[in-house]
């Protein structure tokens, strides 16, 4: 499953904080990657969170998390031992045990190619009879709610994973010294589940974190002695570390979600419900117009509990109006509450399904996912304790992930019983809230002229037409550059320096089967084995790890092997095996340095050789979809909105568009990963912060830099080649740095262009 350009990110911004966090610790990486206060719970031990909203994909991204953090922060477990998944409900954690377990489910595909299959999934109840070998040779992912360990320890006896169990006995061979571990007043060690778990020192994953934000919850993760915590939520408590925060305009973008929510309000709920049928109706016959795709809207109805007052607007009393007054077939209705299921083994997504309607109290709060619901019909008291909140994510996903050409088909519907919009938007902006969304997704039906808030549209009519380097008249890539190269034929000799951090000791020894094994003293207590221990199953490891898409595959697997080669002129091959991550590190920079010292002769030959020149970059689009919206307005801004900027790009900026600048027609920022960039010898492409358009037709690019990045190597690298783009353009084009230090300098050269 293609990851969206906003989980990617997400990874690679944890990738890029478990990097620093290996050299720095856990709080100064933080730090460094947030400029906000960690919250330090677990001493020397990372725990971040990844705030992402309903609908955004979490568990893919958590499983592509899971091989990160293994291969690079846990690296000397091998990709073995145990992941401890924490769900916040039954209904969570039965979803999450199906898609792992199933090796057809594009998630669990993700694991094993990750660890090369070598992946067993347990609920907490098979988890009980875990098998000694099966910790020792797998990567065992643990799926748990949390109240099956989050409990006093005075209750602890009560509780299956903390008891004395016969079946989990060899795990516990020579470890009655272990003073990690959990003992019975007879200073025993307990052959417990979570004593098992303890001596792993697991990866911890919890989905839906806030919930475990409790002192009790802290408390118990500290006593399974975790190495790495990353939390999944859709909504951070203060208590919570968010490396990485995505907004739901990225998942707008993405086609993600069916968002702005369009809010009805509607004084009778009588009315409500007829209201829903109707704009159900609607867009049924819109959808009709979806061309290779089916379409079959669906409304969700949200009832009071049947309790206390014969007032109450139950199942029944919705049923009643759809047959009678709605005049809706029996077999398009289906209840699904605490008491009656009339979905299971339905196929909502089936042509053949007739279902149209589903009745429901609170039933579909979680672990329910059907894109075709597009309309919320809530008749719930607005004041009462069964509120809109706890329903409202069930219909925000967009059908297929992808947009339709029918704009109505792109939004969710809420029909509210309540007096005006604003009495029922602000109980349901706390359920978007409670769903990682806001209250600018919110979009009052019957105010004319509404646009979705973090939407920024096209306000001039002239156009930006930004040329970029182009070879053989396309635009100019980085695999261009590579054209001839031959990794296998490079230099495979470097120096290696065997070892893991410091604090660590291996121990590398033959068992009576004459097999390798190696254990990391300080921070395993287990044995790990690997029958395939060989030359051969090295190289193939380590061309496995090295993404490079851009290398042949026997050309690479020839650089690999002559590198081997060259090591154990020096180094042992259980020594290579043992340190095959950091080996991998060092291969990765090896093969990076190798590829930029070719790539940047190309560059510098093409250059010279005028082989490279410019080509019209189309327009900026007509619409585009911002993360976070700058308050501030502009004259000459392209879009009638912009990016939040830090202050000092604000400043900037806000000179840029002042009368100071009169031959400035037109500006836009320029966003990282989707407009204008220029293509150097690196393997990454350069976006300038901000593209200008003067009166008389020269295009600027300019480019913030803080005064600290002002000289570092990426800096003068990005100036290099806009230089070589500057050229190009015979005084057509212009490209400057900014800094704190420069910026007068250069508004003054701005302006002398013209």
């Amino acid at each position: 499953m293609e990851l969206k350009k906003y989980q990617k990110e997400a990874i690679e911004a944890l990738k890029n904080y478990i990097l620093e966090a290996k050299k720095l610790g856990p709080k100064i990486a933080f730090i460094s990657a947030t400029e906000k206060p960690y919250k330090e719970h677990f001493n020397e031990t990372p725990c971040v969170c990844i705030k992402i909203p309903t609908g955004g994909g979490k568990t893919l991204v958590a499983t592509h998390a899971v091989g990160e953090i293994t291969d690079t922060y846990l690296n000397t477990k091998f990709g073995k031992g145990i992941v401890l998944w924490f769900v916040p409900s039954d209904a969570i954690c039965s979803q999450t045990l199906k898609k792992l377990m199933d090796k057809n489910d594009p998630h669990r595909q993700v694991l094993d190619e990750f660890f090369d299959n070598k992946v067993k999934v347990f609920s907490t109840q098979e988890a009980l009879r875990i098998k000694k070998q099966d910790v020792e040779n797998n990567l065992c992912i643990i799926i748990s709610m949390l109240d099956a360990f989050r409990k006093e320890k005075n209750l602890r006896d009560k509780y299956k994973v903390y008891k004395e169990n016969g079946e989990l006995l060899t795990h516990f061979e020579n470890s009655h010294e272990d003073t990690n571990l959990e003992k019975d007043e007879n200073n025993t060690v307990i052959n417990s589940l979570s004593n098992v778990i303890r001596k792993d020192k697991p990866l911890i994953i919890i989905d839906e974190g806030h919930r475990a934000k409790t002192i009790l919850s802290i408390d118990f993760l500290k006593d399974l002695h975790p190495s790495f915590i990353l939390e999944f939520t859709a909504t951070p408590r203060e208590e919570s570390s968010v490396i990485v925060n995505i907004p739901s305009s990225k998942l707008k973008e993405e086609k993600m979600v069916k968002i702005p929510i369009i809010l009805e309000s509607v004084s009778q709920w009588q009315q409500a419900i007829i209201r829903g049928v109707n704009k159900r109706k609607e867009l049924e016959e819109i959808a009709k117009k979806e061309k290779n795709e089916y379409i079959r809207p669906i409304a969700l109805f949200q009832a009071e509990q049947e309790k206390e007052s014969n007032k109450k607007v139950t199942v029944g009393a919705i049923r009643d109006v759809l047959i009678k007054e709605a005049k809706i077939l029996e077999d398009e209705i289906a209840i699904k509450t605490s008491t009656t299921d009339q979905l299971t083994g339905i196929d909502l997504f089936s042509k053949n399904c007739k279902i149209r309607y589903i009745l429901t109290v609170n039933a579909l709060a979680e672990g329910w996912d059907c894109s075709f619901a597009y309309l919320l019909i809530s008749v719930a008291n607005i004041g009462s304790k069964i509120s809109v909140e706890q329903i409202i994510g069930r219909i925000v996903r967009l059908p297929n992930a992808k947009e339709k050409n029918q704009p109505a088909l792109n939004n969710s519907y809420i029909f509210a019983s309540a007096k005006n919009f604003n009495e029922a938007a602000t109980q349901i902006v706390s359920g978007l809230e409670n769903n990682g969304f806001s209250r600018e997704d919110l979009i009052n039906a019957s105010a004319p002229n509404q646009k979705y808030e973090f939407e920024a549209e096209k306000i001039t009519k002239d156009k930006i037409l930004v040329p970029y380097l182009a070879l053989k008249e396309d635009k100019l890539e980085f695999g261009d550059l590579l054209e001839g190269f031959e990794l296998s034929k490079t230099q495979a000799e470097f120096e290696f320096k065997p070892h893991f951090d410091s604090d660590g000791i291996v121990k590398i020894d033959i068992n009576k089967e004459e097999e390798w094994w190696w254990a990391r003293q300080t921070t395993l207590n287990l044995i790990y084995r690997d029958k395939n221990f060989s030359e051969e199953e090295l190289t193939q490891w380590l061309d496995k790890k090295l993404r490079f898409i851009e290398l042949e595959k026997q050309d690479k697997l020839k650089f690999i092997k002559k590198a081997i080669e060259h090591q154990l002129k020096n180094h042992h091959l259980s020594e290579l095996s043992v340190n095959r991550f950091v080996l991998k590190d060092e291969l990765e920079r090896q093969i990076i340095q190798r590829e930029e010292e070719y790539t940047k002769k190309q560059f510098q030959d093409l250059i010279k050789n005028k082989k490279i020149t410019l080509s019209e970059f189309e327009d900026y689009p007509q619409k585009i979809i911002l993360s976070d919206k700058e308050n501030q307005e502009f004259k000459r801004n392209f879009y009638d909105g912009m990016e939040k900027l830090n202050k000092e790009e604000l400043n900037f900026v806000s000179r840029i568009d002042s009368e100071s600048l009169p031959n400035i027609k037109v500006w836009v920022r320029n966003r990282e990963k989707q407009d204008f960039f220029i293509q150097g010898w690196k393997r990454g492409k350069f976006y300038p912060d901000f593209v200008a358009l003067t009166k008389k037709g020269t295009t600027l690019a300019l480019e913030w830099k803080g005064a600290d990045r002002k000289t570092n190597e990426d800096t003068i690298y990005k100036e290099q080649i806009a230089k070589n783009w500057e050229t190009m353009g015979k005084g057509n084009l212009a490209f400057f740095l900014v800094t704190t230090t420069n910026i007068e300098e250069v508004l003054n050269e701005i302006k002398k262009i013209g």
